[in-house]
């Protein structure tokens, strides 16, 4: 019963903050006091089955939805995974580790670049933005009028709707990671 409290009390916030309603908004639908609804949603109460199905008729949900515990929303990626891209001889080396969605509205990258490498990227279509980090290592940036050096923990974010370069100057391995945004 302790779990279904939470549960309930879990799922009732949910949708409540989804559908930005206030305490007073779902007491009118569903018929619940609205000192009852704070409570189920502190997890205080042990509502009967009778008020539940009124919470669940009054927002238009199934009654086991309410019941249901949160589910873990996440997605793990690995970069040993990822389908990769080289050029410059194999001395870079793009890594798809988040494709595009586009609720997400952006991709993610690993780059891993030999020392000397370089990369010339054409222009992205207007509204994209990338937000470049050095992870390792050092790059120079270039794009349009800018040329950036970076350094490890540095970010540069630029429009990408110009043409661009990436260019390792160390001697070391550089690995950036990108993040494309899509406006």
């Amino acid at each position: 019963m302790e779990q279904m409290s939470r549960n309930l009390a879990f799922q009732l916030k949910k949708i409540r903050q989804q559908r930005s309603l206030s305490l007073d908004d779902v007491a009118k639908a569903t018929g619940v006091s609205k000192a009852q609804l704070a409570q189920i949603e502190k997890g205080e109460s042990n509502p009967t089955v009778s008020t539940i199905w009124k919470i669940a008729a009054g927002l238009r949900i199934s009654f086991s939805s309410l019941l249901q515990p949160p589910t873990a929303h996440f997605m793990k990626f690995s970069s040993k995974d990822a389908p990769h891209v080289d050029e410059d001889e194999g001395r870079y080396r793009v890594y798809s580790i988040i494709p595009y969605d586009p609720e997400r509205g952006w991709e993610f990258y690993k780059i891993e670049m030999e020392p000397g490498a370089f990369s010339r990227s054409e222009a992205h279509t207007e509204g994209v933005e990338e937000t470049v980090t050095v992870i390792q290592g050092q790059a120079v940036i270039s794009a349009g009028e800018m040329h950036e050096q970076l350094v490890e923990g540095d970010t540069l974010v630029f429009s990408g709707h110009q043409l661009h370069e990436y260019k390792n100057t160390s001697e070391e391995l550089t690995i950036l990671h990108l993040i494309l945004q899509y406006k």
